[in-house]
């Protein structure tokens, strides 16, 4: 069991090594032309708005929680920017009917096909996708085997909770490495879809991807702590637990 459990901490440490060196000494270049050229491109200026919001939401929730000498302003800092993100998905679907609505009026009543509705609707899916796979998790409402989760205490689904996003936790952390490195591949040619014959830009909607699972991390890391708390606060029933936590 032992040596399980030392080979997954080597696991991990590569994946945080890997992630480390993606994040923080291979984002040179992106960054580099994106300073030469403040907001000369609309979608340069959102992922660079969006990071800033990552590392504000941390600095914050960290100030606020040294301040009151506790981890839950942290977390409600994360939940609230993933609930943000998540309310921008629901309205991303919204755009999706919208769009698809006029195609088929344009198609089928006008006689005038669009040559972007198609790109639009898996754009507009799959960015809705990743900005809510976070909040979905913070409501808990991902899909789970639950014949025998129900079944038992708080305190024994906090830990089987914590298992699994310790587990999930060095995976996220590759998927966010990974992407961030299949994204600025992109961004560096200025990849086409190729897709049609409006041809758009692709590595926007490749961040979208990012967007989504960082944004899965710091929510799998605000659910670890949530678990922590609540198995150090021995509360009987999950109102209890979750009245000074969420």
């Amino acid at each position: 069991m032992l040596e399980v459990f030392g080979k997954f901490l080597d696991f991990s440490g590569r994946i945080l090594e890997y992630f480390w060196t993606s994040f923080f000494q291979n984002t040179g270049p992106f960054f580099r032309i994106v300073f030469e050229a403040p907001f000369t491109s609309f979608f340069e200026s959102l992922v660079v708005l969006f990071l800033v919001g990552v590392a504000l939401t941390i600095l914050l929730g960290i100030v606020r929680s040294a301040i009151q000498f506790s981890v839950v302003p942290l977390i409600h800092a994360v939940e609230m920017f993933t609930r943000f993100f998540g309310w921008v998905g629901a309205w991303g679907t919204t755009l999706l009917i919208i769009s698809m609505v006029f195609e088929v009026i344009s198609r089928y009543f006008l006689g005038a096909p669009t040559k972007w509705a198609f790109e639009v609707a898996y754009m507009l899916m799959g960015t809705s996708f990743m900005f809510g796979i976070a909040y979905c998790m913070q409501m808990r409402r991902h899909v789970r085997v639950d014949f025998f989760y129900d079944s038992v205490g708080l305190k024994t689904r906090s830990i089987i909770d914590l298992c699994g996003f310790l587990i999930l936790l060095p995976m996220l952390l590759w998927l966010c490495a990974g992407l961030w490195d299949y994204f600025q591949q992109a961004y560096r040619v200025n990849e086409l879809s190729g897709e049609s014959a409006w041809n758009p830009i692709i590595w926007p909607f490749k961040f979208a991807f990012v967007m989504g699972f960082i944004l899965l991390l710091m929510q799998t890391v605000a659910e670890v702590v949530k678990c922590i708390l609540v198995l150090l606060e021995h509360k009987e029933t999950e109102a209890e637990a979750t009245e000074n936590i969420i």
